[in-house]
């Protein structure tokens, strides 16, 4: 004779089987769908530096000079006017240190320039050009002369300020400098000039 089935241990054997049923098979959860990184663009090219205005002036040498004149050379351009020629006389003198230990005409144009606008008139700009003319002799290298400040104008310079520039072989503007260059702009000047002479010539 069959004995009869003990319902409470039925239900003890359920309670105690139903966490492993569960741990046994766990629902999986969710998976969020994998998004491919948007492509990031390239970095933008860097802007070539602007190119130097032109222009036509009267040089010591009784030649008209222009800027297109000196392509192919790296050019040290010096602007000043009669109250800022003094400026900076400790750059002008390291300039022809190095020009005088090194030959570097083939590769550099220095190229100063003088304003004479308020000599502009008879006689004065006879004297003024017969000056700056001695001062070429002296220096070993031409002057260019703006009479009439179409330079200034075209590159904004002020009066009685000294510019300081450096172009590249294709005249376009590396370095620019208002006023007396203080040690750590010389050192970058020099720096400028160095870079631009080892790049394509």
């Amino acid at each position: 004779m069959e004995r009869p089935l003990n319902r409470s241990l039925w239900w003890t054997l359920a309670l105690a089987l139903a966490p492993l049923v569960t741990q046994a098979d766990p629902v999986p959860p969710p998976v969020a769908p994998q998004v491919a990184p948007a492509p990031t663009a390239p970095p933008p090219a860097p802007t070539p530096p602007p190119p130097a205005p032109d222009f036509a002036l009267e040089g010591t040498s009784g030649q008209t000079r222009r800027l297109r004149d000196y392509r192919g050379r790296v050019v040290i351009l010096i602007y000043e006017d009669r109250d800022s020629n003094q400026q900076n006389n400790e750059l002008k003198r390291e300039l022809a240190e190095r020009a005088r230990s090194q030959d570097l005409s083939r590769d550099v144009a220095v190229v100063p320039v003088a304003n004479l606008s308020s000599y502009s008139f008879w006689p004065a700009s006879g004297f003024a050009r017969d000056a700056v003319i001695d001062i070429a002799r002296e220096q070993g290298m031409e002057i260019l002369i703006d009479w009439s400040s179409t330079m200034s104008g075209a590159y904004r310079f002020r009066p009685s300020t000294s510019y300081v520039m450096v172009l590249d072989r294709d005249g376009r503007v590396l370095f620019r400098h208002a006023g007396m260059l203080p040690p750590r702009a010389r050192m970058r000047f020099f720096s400028v000039i160095g870079e631009a002479m080892a790049g394509p010539g």
